[in-house]
């Protein structure tokens, strides 16, 4: 048959449970009362339930272990059940009492005195007070039993046994390895920063350089019947290489006809022994001029002379780009190191040059300077590798080689040194490393509790050092004080490591 299951809160009342009952279309209706603090239901509830659940055409039930509710229950022939499967696979039958009036009415005609006769004959009788005295004595001792039982409380403290566990190994890193690998495979990412720099330094390239420019008289021949204008500043030059030029100093005319001659002052056009020339070394106008009028230099030019002067030579420039290159790679790895994210370690060793983007030397190498200056601006990269991609190739390591009966203690691993044996551009990184960690005696929670529940605590005590290493004593504190046994119960006591 279906039943309505309906189950009560701590607030309902019968009101309440009314107003759930009428929407309720089963022909059986039961009333699930909560294990702690169901809601109060008198006799006169039970009554008004019972006729709300005939006024629906059904019949009511109760699940509840309140043994007073459900004595008032079966009294007035309500079917009461300890859980909702007995209530769903059991007969609902009224009570006892219930039955044999509904027998008597069958098969007897109404007799006032009759019917009160049975109504006592099925009375609940009151129990004698000897015997609810000692129902109350058994009920008693079992609470103070269960109580020594699941009052007492202990904190076992330890400090279990420890050691350091090294390892000495072989790493290779690289861009083009992806996987972590617990033969020392290592991952890494690169990263790029680009600095800037200027450098400036004396030149102590040593070369000759002019110092006075030589001078001299040239003779100028007019080789057209016109008269011809030679302007200051008119260029002549030797006729054999390597050619040699000198400037005339003023503005001169030659006469009209045909070997018309002048002279006039000249002075070489850079300073320098080179300037000083034979005579009849020039023989050359440079410009239109040269078809009009001839020169030739009767006498030597002189007065030329050089001097030692400084210039920017190669070794110079070498050195100040060393110098200048160092500074901005220790630029470099400061600024990677600023922008590597948390977690990770850059790899000094890996810093190079990925691209030289800038390099102006002023002046030039080989001009005449006393100082010069090197700007440059550089990309470096750099590698880095993920911490704990190293950490667990270590730890995978450490693991195979773990004592029996020996734990790992959390936050202990270091990394104690690192030794670079090989390092190839943009291939790959081989170091050696050496780490540590700390290792302790395992002790387990729920071996320590079962094997020493219930014991005294100086056998406790002794039970403890000697089946687990320790560093130093073990501590107990029972709770009550004075309780001088571990609790039976295993949950009733708590392992601390110190």
């Amino acid at each position: 048959m279906k039943t309505q299951i309906i189950r009560l809160e701590t607030h309902d009342d019968y009101i309440s449970i009314r107003d759930k009952m009428s929407w309720s279309k089963a022909r059986r209706i039961l009333l699930v009362l909560p294990r702690r603090r169901p809601p109060l239901l008198q006799r006169l509830d039970l009554i008004l339930l019972q006729r709300q659940a005939q006024a629906l055409g059904g019949q009511v039930g109760l699940v509840t272990q309140d043994q007073d509710l459900i004595l008032e229950a079966k009294e007035l022939g309500i079917a009461a059940f300890p859980t909702i499967p007995a209530a769903q696979r059991m007969t609902w039958q009224p009570s006892t009492r219930r039955r044999r009036l509904l027998r008597y009415r069958k098969t007897q005609k109404a007799n006032p005195d009759a019917l009160r006769r049975l109504l006592d004959e099925t009375r609940h009788r009151p129990e004698k007070n000897w015997v609810r005295l000692v129902f109350f004595l058994l009920g008693l001792s079992s609470f103070l039993s269960l109580m020594l039982f699941f009052l007492p409380s202990a904190t076992i403290s330890l400090k279990p046994y420890q050691e350091e566990q090294t390892i000495e190994m072989q790493i290779r890193a690289s861009p083009q390895i992806e996987v972590v690998s617990p033969s020392g495979l290592l991952p890494v990412e690169v990263f790029r920063v680009k600095v800037q720099g200027t450098l400036s330094a004396d030149a102590s390239g040593v070369q000759q350089v002019g110092d006075q420019k030589a001078s001299g008289t040239v003779i100028l021949t007019n080789l057209t019947d016109g008269v011809v204008s030679v302007p200051q500043g008119t260029i002549l030059r030797t006729l054999n290489e390597p050619f040699i030029r000198f400037e005339t100093t003023r503005n001169v005319t030659l006469p009209a006809g045909n070997g018309q001659s002048r002279e006039v002052a000249v002075r070489a056009l850079a300073a320098g022994s080179q300037g000083n020339v034979p005579p009849r070394a020039l023989g050359t106008v440079e410009g239109n001029l040269g078809l009009a009028v001839a020169v030739e230099n009767p006498q030597a030019v002189f007065g030329g002379s050089d001097r030692q002067g400084r210039v920017v030579s190669e070794a110079d420039a070498a050195r100040v780009y060393d110098t200048l290159i160092t500074s901005l790679a220790e630029d470099a790895l400061q600024e990677l190191q600023n922008a590597i994210p948390p977690g990770k370690t850059l790899l000094p060793e890996t810093l190079v040059i990925h691209q030289v983007i800038e390099k102006v030397y002023q002046p030039g190498i080989g001009e005449l300077a006393d100082r010069f200056v090197l700007n440059m601006q550089v990309e470096f990269e750099g590698w880095a590798y993920d911490q704990a991609h190293l950490g667990r190739i270590l730890n995978d390591a450490m693991n195979a080689n773990l004592p029996e009966g020996m734990a790992a203690v959390e936050d202990t691993y270091r990394i104690h040194d690192r030794r670079v044996k090989n390092f190839i551009e943009g291939e790959s990184i081989e170091f050696t490393i050496e780490a540590s960690r700390w290792i302790e005696e395992k002790i387990e929670a729920a071996q320590l509790t079962a094997a020493i529940r219930g014991l005294p605590l100086e056998n406790a005590l002794t039970l403890i050092q000697q089946q687990f290493r320790l560093a130093s004593l073990p501590e107990i504190i029972v709770r009550p004080a004075w309780w001088s046994r571990l609790p039976f119960l295993t949950f009733r006591m708590a392992v601390e490591e110190r």
